[in-house]
């Protein structure tokens, strides 16, 4: 099998998985450090000039090639949706389909934010925004970054918006926006608080929505 037909294999038929990062600098490392033959030892040295290049060699740096294809690494490639974002894409999905989407079904924000009092150690900051067409309509407990996060469902006429809330110490962060599998996501940090919206919404919608949630409570 040629060198080529061996990458676009792995390419088109290996399971895609998110690598962990120490995996992505590892190979990252690997591709920086690999040998390039100059025109001059090539000319003098004859075939022994690309002796690194030998069939072994070809197919261990065609594997290298393909993996950094795949993951995202090497010269022009798309930068890949940070961890955070993928566990909120996921939290998001999963909750549409184990039709989990709320433990509590309220309008009333004073309804849905006692509701959290003994389940988080945390009063997640509750308001409901209808009159700006971005509608409460209840909340849930969900899992983020290792703990028990609040999750305040909304909705954009048919679409619902995942607002995951939780403490986090760290300095305040501006509004960040990314997308990941036609999902769009707004993450800042603010009182104490680190925020992420999610939906399906378009990104000037959903921006809309988090500065209204940025208003609310006082964050940056």
């Amino acid at each position: 099998m040629e060198d080529h037909e061996l990458s676009q294999l792995i390419k088109t038929r290996a399971t895609q998985h998110r690598a962990p990062d120490s995996l992505r600098t590892s190979l990252q490392a690997a591709l920086d450090a690999a040998p390039t033959p100059s025109i001059a030892q090539s000319a003098s040295g004859g075939a022994r000039g690309w002796g690194w290049l030998n069939a072994g060699g070809a197919f261990a740096f065609g594997v290298v090639l393909a993996l950094g294809v795949a993951l995202g690494l090497g010269p022009g490639s798309a930068p890949q949706a940070d961890e955070l974002t993928n566990e909120v894409v996921a939290s998001h999905v999963r909750s549409l389909m184990a039709s989990h989407l709320m433990d509590v079904a309220s309008t009333d924000q004073h309804t849905v934010k006692p509701w959290f009092n003994g389940k988080v150690d945390f009063s997640p900051p509750v308001s409901d925004f209808t009159e700006q067409g971005y509608p409460l309509v209840g909340g849930r407990l969900d899992y983020l970054e290792h703990r028990t996060v609040a999750a305040l469902v909304y909705r954009r006429h048919a679409h619902p918006i995942n607002l995951f809330v939780w403490p986090d110490g760290g300095a305040d962060e501006k509004e960040s926006m990314a997308s990941e599998q036609g999902y769009h996501v707004a993450q800042w940090r603010g009182n104490g608080m680190r925020f992420a919206a999610v939906s399906d919404v378009n990104t000037e919608e959903l921006k809309a929505f988090a500065d209204l949630v940025r208003q609310h409570v006082g964050a940056p």
